[in-house]
Parts: structure tokens; sequence; C-alpha cells
């Protein structure tokens, strides 16, 4: 496909994510009309539009359709069936949530919505367990390194949201569901297309009186930890026969997260939470070769530790963050076969809290540059970034990948790629825990990945290994000061296969991880929550009016510390779900997870979910 084309499908990806990022137009609107519903076209490996087939990355897509099909209450259990990808929590729904993508730790991913960072200035991890499913239209995973297109925190990979869309005719879908501890899911959307305009409007209220999240040596302390989560999301986008596009979207969640107090029973605390992120774009076509966009973002979360105790609620401390963000990306097509991508990031992040930090705000500028060329046989891929921070100063970062195509539809492709995590506030400032005279952690990442195509299927492997320099972690003891360790290294191994097994449409992957502290007095030990071995299998099928799946997610054990003395056992889990079309209009569901109730755990002294049961009807009226 050339690199016109290409560019013809960004100006659509752009209306369908709802920001600028892929913000090329070179054709018209008869092109981009028909681009757009292509759910294999990705822009986060690039920051311009390509098939699965065309990235030079590890990738993941999931899709509208795969979220619906898969009725996920939470957006960590959509992300537990991508390769390599680890999930973690301190309890159930609503906890905090840690994501180790490849080995890496929860900040060492990047993680946008629609465009815009929504990592915390706090604590580098991204607030995943509050997002609603129902606020999605896709999500795209780019496993290996890519700060030489993003910057800071993309040592993993690339986690990108991208709101609910409007698509084809006026659409409403509303939702009601009722489960056992005390479990309700309600929500409606209202999306469509008309004369240009793109919109999009969503509501969503999920509540449940959840379950004991903390297990001790004594046992468990006896109490529910509720949890009520309330969003709404929308988007309106107009594109201009002459190629042109403007538009804007928001997501905002609010809620309630109780927890243990395992010091003082008689304390009931909870977390008061909300998370907003807004962004705008413009994206121009200057002329046929070139077009240049402009996204703007805001992303605001705010933390409120709640206390209840004799009837008398009081907040015990808070952390407010705000980012504010834009980007301005130019694309100019050479020709048929060479594409330059080039611009300038500017973010300004700020912190609130009851607690007095060192500094309170800092910027950071970026600017990037990356060349694609597209040749008879192979595809080349090479970028280069440089980011001006208030306080870390100056980093360097890039990549290079190439793709060498070979018979029988199959694929080469090796790579190489820097990057970096910049320390956040609380490594810095917090009192008493912080350690002002940190290093940025750095990264270099190797990798080969063979992957290929068959009738009704694809399959890929991949070998990786990154080697990080003064990676951050915690001291091993209280109170847990931020440190820079001198040496690590992850190695890894990655299968997937997607294919048709007896009319079932199968997704499996497994993955093998070597996750080493390799200096210090903790040299040669597995770096602390990696498990080493993860393996996921995910199968749907119609029947008819029925539609049956399946989830089936493995992992062996992992340490709770660096020592390796504080064992996390393996687990392994399956999900069942099950739906039947009532009437053209109206759809009966119904979900378990952890169908054999395991009682397990990914964070020593939290228990994962029990078994869950939910049930739901979807209606889909015409309009």
């Amino acid at each position: 496909m050339s690199y016109k084309l290409q560019a013809a499908i960004a100006v659509a990806v752009a209306g369908l994510a709802g920001n600028a990022v892929a913000g090329n137009a070179v054709a018209g609107n008869a092109v981009a009309e028909e681009a757009y519903r292509l759910d294999d076209v990705i822009v986060t490996a690039s920051r311009t539009a390509q098939t699965v087939d065309q990235t030079l990355a590890p990738v993941t897509v999931i899709t509208r359709d795969d979220i619906e099909r898969s009725q996920a209450s939470t957006v960590t259990e959509l992300l537990n069936r991508v390769p390599g990808l680890q999930i973690t929590n301190n309890g159930g729904q609503g906890s905090t949530a840690g994501v180790y993508l490849r080995g890496t730790r929860t900040s060492q991913t990047l993680v946008m919505v629609d465009g815009v960072k929504i990592n915390s200035s706090s604590s580098g991890s991204a607030p995943l367990q509050y997002m609603s499913p129902e606020q999605i239209d896709r999500i795209e995973v780019v496993r290996g390194p890519r700060s030489s297109l993003y910057g800071a925190d993309a040592v993993g990979g690339v986690i990108q949201i991208f709101t609910r869309k409007g698509h084809d005719v006026p659409r409403l879908t509303v939702r009601a569901g009722v489960g056992n501890m005390g479990t309700g899911d309600y929500g409606i959307n209202y999306s469509g297309q008309s004369n240009g305009y793109r919109y999009s409007l969503g509501a969503n209220l999920y509540e449940t009186a959840g379950y004991d999240h903390t297990v001790s040596k004594e046992g468990k302390s006896g109490d529910k930890d509720g949890y009520r989560n309330k969003s709404v999301s929308g988007s309106v986008s107009r594109l201009f026969d002459s190629g042109a596009e403007i538009g804007g979207s928001f997501s905002h969640t609010e809620g309630k997260a109780e927890y243990d107090n395992t010091s003082s029973p008689d304390i009931q605390p909870y977390n008061d939470f909300s998370v907003t992120s807004v962004s705008g774009h413009v994206a121009l076509p200057v002329n046929d070769q070139w077009s240049t966009s402009l996204t703007t973002g805001l992303s605001k979360e705010d933390a409120h530790r709640m206390e209840k105790q004799n009837g008398v609620t009081s907040k015990a401390g808070y952390i407010d963050t705000k980012r504010l963000s834009a980007s301005w990306q130019n694309d100019i097509s050479w020709n048929d076969s060479q594409l330059t991508t080039a611009g300038l990031d500017y973010s300004k992040e700020t912190i609130d809290s009851n607690n007095t930090y060192g500094e309170d705000s800092r910027y950071n500028i970026g600017v990037f540059a990356q060349h694609l060329s597209d040749f008879d046989m192979a595809d080349l891929q090479v970028g280069l970034r440089h980011d001006n921070n208030q306080r870390y100063n100056d980093k360097t970062t890039g990549n290079v990948a190439l793709g060498i195509d070979l018979p029988y539809d199959m694929r080469l492709i090796p790579s190489y790629g820097t990057s970096f995590r910049a320390p956040t506030f609380s490594d810095l400032y917090f009192p008493g825990s912080s350690n002002p005279d940190l290093k940025p952690e750095t990264a270099k990442n190797m990798e080969v990945e063979l992957k290929g195509k068959f009738e009704g299927g694809s399959w890929s492997v991949s070998v990786f290994q990154n080697d990080m320099k003064d990676m951050i972690v915690s001291s091993p003891d209280f109170p847990w000061t931020p440190e820079n360790v001198d040496k690590a290294r992850i190695k890894g191994l990655e299968l997937t296969l997607i294919t048709k097994l007896m009319g079932w449409d199968v997704q499996t992957n497994a993955t093998v991880l070597d996750p080493e502290n390799r200096s210090g007095a903790y040299k040669g030990k597995t770096l602390y929550r990696r498990a080493t071995q993860l393996f996921n299998v995910n199968a749907d099928k119609q029947f008819g009016k029925w539609l049956f799946g399946g989830t089936f997610r493995a992992q062996n054990k992992s340490w709770n510390d660096h020592a390796n003395t504080q064992r996390v056992a393996g687990f392994a889990t399956m999900d069942l779900r099950a739906g039947y079309q009532l009437t053209k209009e109206l759809k009966a569901e119904t979900k378990v997870t952890n169908l054999l109730d395991k009682e397990y755990t990914t964070t020593l002294g939290y228990r994962d979910e029990p078994r869950r049961v939910l049930f739901s009807l979807v209606w889909s009226p015409e309009l």
C-alpha cells in the first residue's frame, strides 16, 4: 500500500480516534469514509496509519466488537488477553492495578486516552482500574520501546485507548446488568454519523458491594470492600470535503473505592477518585504531499483518601495532578514509498497535595522525526527524538526497524530501540519517602520478530532483550525510599496464534520471561512481582442466535520482594460467557468470571476476585 493511501486512511482513523495523531490528509472523502471501518488499521506504532501487517512492532488491537463479545467489566480484564502483559491487583474492582508489560513495571508503560497521556504525575501508573469498557471504541497495545515517538515512560510499550465515536446511522444502546456481590451495571450510549459529522455520548454506572480484599496470616478481616464508578464520555468531529478535520473528545470517571485498614479496624477508609481526559484536534492538508495537525489535551486525576469512623467522615489526605499537553505533527509524503513525520510535543504537569513537595510543576519539550521507506521486498522505519525537561534536562532516544518480506506470507522484523522513564513527583519529593538524587531510567531493546499469515489466521514469534540502567525501585525496608538499580535485564520469548478451530475463533498466546536484577545486593534475583510464564486462550463461536465464549488464563509463581523470599503462588482461572439474541433489538447476556472460584492472589496480602456472575440485557432499538 502506498503512503499516499495510508495518509488517506489516517484521516479516517483520526476521526475514529478523536485526535490528530494520524492527521494526514491527501485523498478525498470517498476513500476516508471507506477506510475508517478497517478494524486492523492502527496509529500508535508509528503515529501514522498502518495496518497490523505493515507495522514494524508487535501490536494487539482490541476492537469494539471484541469488547462487546468479552462482556468485560474492567479495562484490566480486557488487557489480560494481551501477549506478555501481566495484571496485579491490591484486591478487587476499584483497587490499585499494576500493569507489567514484557516484564517492565507499571510506570514504564505509557498509557494514553485519545492521544493524551494519563500516567499519574505522582505515582507514574495510569488509573486503568477506574475506566469503564463502555467508554471505549478500541485499544491499541504496542509492545516494545516507543520513546523515540512519545518520550518518557514508553519503556515496555504503549497502551492507547480510544473513546467511542460515531459510525454510520444513529444508534442507541442501553445496557442493564445485575449479579452477585450486590453488583449492578447500567449504561447508555448514543452515536452516529451525518453530513460529515461523527458524534457519540454515553454514560455508565457500575457498583458492587464487593468482598473482603485483604488476607493475612490471621485470616480475613470480614468486611466487604465496595466500589462505585460513574462515568460519562463524548466526542464530536467534522470531516470536510477538502480532507480537513476538526474535533474533540472527553471522558470523565468518578467514584468511591473502599479498602481495608488492618491497623485500625474501627476506621473504614476509602478513596474518592475522579479521572478526566479532554482532547481537541485539527488536521489540515497543506498540499498533495504535506499535511499538518495539532492536538491539545488535558488529563486530570484527583485522589482523596477518606476515613469514616463512628458515622463521621473526614479527609485524611489528597493528591491532585494535572497535565496540559499539545502536539504539532507534520507528515510529508515524498512519493508513494517515502513518508517523513516530524513535530513538537509540549507538556506541563502540576501536583497539589496535603503533603509539601519540593517542586510542584515541571514542563517537557520534545522534538521528534521519523522516516518510513517502502521498498519492493522490505520496509524501513528510522526515528529520533530529543526531550528537554525542566527537572532532568536532556534525553535523546531513537529506533530502527526493518521489515523483510519472505516466502509463504512470512515477514522477518529485526529492530533496536532506546527509551527512558523520568522520576515522578513522588519519587523525587514525597516527604519522608523520596530521593531527589534519582536519575532517569534508560533502556536498550533488541528484538527479532517472525510472523506469518495463513488461510483464516496468523502467527508470530518474537525474541527480545531489554537492558535497563538506573531502573527505579523501592528500597526493601520502610519507608521504601526509591533508589536506582545500576543494571537490570529482561529477556523474553512471545508466541501468538490466531486461528479458527472447529468453527471457534481462537486467540492464544504464551510468553516466557527472564527478568533479572544484575547488580547490587540482589544480583541474580528475579525482579519482584514479575511472573516468568504467561498463557492465555480466548475462544468464541456463534451458533445461530447463540454466542458462546471462554477465556483461560494462567501464570506461574512470582516474588513479592527483591530478595525472592516472599513467594506469590501461580494460578489458573477460567471465565465463561454466553449471549442470546431474543429479538432483533434485544439481547440477553451472562458471564461467569473465575468459574471454579479459585482463591488466588497477584499481590501478597490481597485476594483477587472470587467467582462473579453477571446477567445483562442489551437493547439496541432502530432509530
